[in-house]
């Protein structure tokens, strides 16, 4: 009895678990990809939030709705996330696209803010000052594996950038989903769930919290304030599902990282970020 119990878990997915459904991989096939779908929305809506607003299109709030009332196991954070919604829809289209421009470079600077920089090289590493080069190469490492490219239209970001590391977990969402649509090998799917894991844990869920701190601190109300205050709940949601721990970067460590001529230099500063027509 024990064995066939456990055979009938390892065939349930462990993200829908959580929502109460526990039919076999067949039954819940199109929960699991209506599930991945909308987390690789919220990662992708965020994604284009957080890049230069070149257009009107870089953000359109009420998409989030749907997607986050799929995901969110907390009914507190839901209400939270349709109040902060139903606020960008009040002040959000009044906004002249020139001065959803000067926000973004007000809060987020032509050069690497030391207030609230998007870059997750900024926040170091355990190893200190001598391993921050090693995240741009470890997130290039998971880039080139999973083929990912960010978005041209986009503009040009270094591989750090918070608007590409949310770029590149939605591009990941949307190829689970893919590989379930298809009856791909749950061996296959159960490599883009683990990569996502690790991800999460040792990059966007570890350095996430206290850029939203910053910027919520810089800002002080309005888009970005808003938009961090979201995407903090998506996050934090997100490390539920997958039962992710990251170990988070604290302020005390952030202030005691010393920043060199070289780090500021190779930044790519939205002025600088024009993207490809």
């Amino acid at each position: 009895m024990a064995e066939t119990k456990e055979v009938s878990k390892k065939q349930q997915d462990e993200i829908l678990v959580k929502f109460g459904e526990t039919g076999s991989l067949e039954e819940i096939k199109e929960q699991r990809i209506s599930l991945h779908l909308a987390r690789g929305r919220v990662y992708d809506i965020l994604s284009n939030a957080f890049s230069y607003p070149w257009n009107r299109k870089f953000f359109r709030p009420k998409s989030l709705l749907e997607p986050l009332d799929v995901l969110l196991l907390n009914e507190e954070d839901w209400g939270t996330a349709k109040e902060i919604v139903t606020r960008f829809g009040k002040y959000l289209p009044r906004m002249a696209l020139k001065q959803v421009q000067q926000e973004y470079v007000r809060v987020f600077g032509h050069a690497v803010s030391q207030e609230c920089p998007p870059y997750e090289m900024q926040y170091g590493t355990e190893g200190g000052i001598q391993s921050q080069t090693d995240v741009l190469i470890q997130l290039g490492g998971f880039y080139e594996t999973f083929g990912f490219e960010f978005p041209k239209n986009r503009g040009k970001e270094r591989v750090d950038h918070i608007a590409v590391e949310l770029a590149f977990m939605g591009y990941l969402c949307f190829r689970e989903a893919y590989g379930i649509t298809n009856d791909h090998d749950e061996k296959k799917i159960s490599i883009i769930r683990q990569s996502v894991k690790k991800f999460l844990r040792n990059h966007i869920g570890r350095w996430t919290p206290l850029f939203s701190i910053f910027t919520a601190r810089k800002a002080e109300r309005g888009l970005y304030k808003d938009l961090v205050d979201v995407m903090s709940l998506f996050i934090h949601n997100e490390c539920v599902l997958l039962d992710v721990k990251p170990i988070k970067v604290e302020e005390p460590e952030y202030r005691s990282l010393s920043y060199s001529m070289e780090n500021d230099l190779i930044a790519n500063a939205p002025a600088e970020c024009e993207p490809v027509k």
